[in-house]
């Protein structure tokens, strides 16, 4: 009898336990609630340039000679002032402009780089033959912060990432952290938004905030396993401290005591 008993508990056990398992590792899984499931797929979020933003310009042709006086190393050290090339990049300056060699003052603010690219093709093409443009930021980036891989900033020359692009180049996401409720913070037109994101839904493609924008903030969340670790960690150390002040309090104490003794 007692040991039908015991094995009914160990059956128990491992059947609450393995109930626990698949919980946690559906707890873990992107997309879990994406089968038999369709949508239509968003059109391509594309970067305009804005004031302050940095462009990094390369110009190339059939003679190479021709093109040299547009680049940035030989412009550089013989054009100066607001809004003009140097090793930073075309600043953009206040009223949206850039001062580029020949060409003189472009409005570039609220233009995509395929734009610029465009028309600076199309403004090169009468002073170099084949010319080949490169438009790319010089200062996009998005930080993502909390528990991933590798956080930090991740540059984004294109102006293109999407939310799942930056948890990918931070190391992805561990099992400390929640996939279910990542944390976007924008800044836009003089406005700060905040907006949770859940990567275990495929409804996260339908989220204006699944194409990130230039200084966007991603912050995973950690889970409360790894809260409780880590104040675990901290009632441990703190333990050991007052452990360790109150065994040199009473070596002093001990100390003295002694020393009235003697006397």
């Amino acid at each position: 009898m007692r040991i039908t008993s015991f094995v009914f508990i160990i059956i128990i056990t491992s059947f609450i336990t393995s109930c626990n398992y698949q919980k946690k590792l559906q707890e873990q899984l992107y997309f879990n609630d994406a089968l038999d499931s369709s949508h239509r797929i968003l059109a391509t979020y594309s970067a305009t340039v804005k004031v302050d933003d940095r462009l990094l310009i390369g110009v190339s042709a059939l003679n190479i000679e021709a093109a040299v006086p547009y680049n940035l190393s030989s412009t550089s050290a013989s054009v100066s002032g607001s809004g003009s090339g140097n090793s930073g990049g075309y600043l953009v300056d206040k009223d949206g402009t850039i001062l580029f060699p020949q060409l003189g003052v472009l409005h570039v603010e609220g233009k995509t780089l395929t734009e610029i690219r465009t028309d600076l093709l199309s403004a090169l093409s009468k002073y170099l033959t084949d010319p080949v443009v490169t438009v790319q930021f010089a200062n996009a980036r998005v930080l993502v912060m909390g528990e991933v891989g590798r956080p930090g900033p991740i540059p984004i020359p294109d102006g293109k990432l999407t939310i799942l692009e930056a948890i990918t180049l931070s190391g992805d996401i561990p099992f400390t952290g929640r996939k279910d409720n990542v944390l976007v913070v924008r800044e836009e037109n003089g406005q700060r938004s905040f907006a949770n994101v859940n990567l275990q839904s495929h409804n996260v493609y339908k989220s204006e905030y699944y194409f990130l924008r230039q200084n966007d903030l991603v912050y995973v969340e950690p889970t409360l396993m790894k809260v409780k670790q880590q104040s675990n960690q901290l009632l441990l150390s703190n333990i050991g401290l007052i452990t360790a002040i109150t065994g040199t309090f009473s070596t002093i104490l001990f100390l003295l005591t002694y020393l009235k003794l003697l006397k």
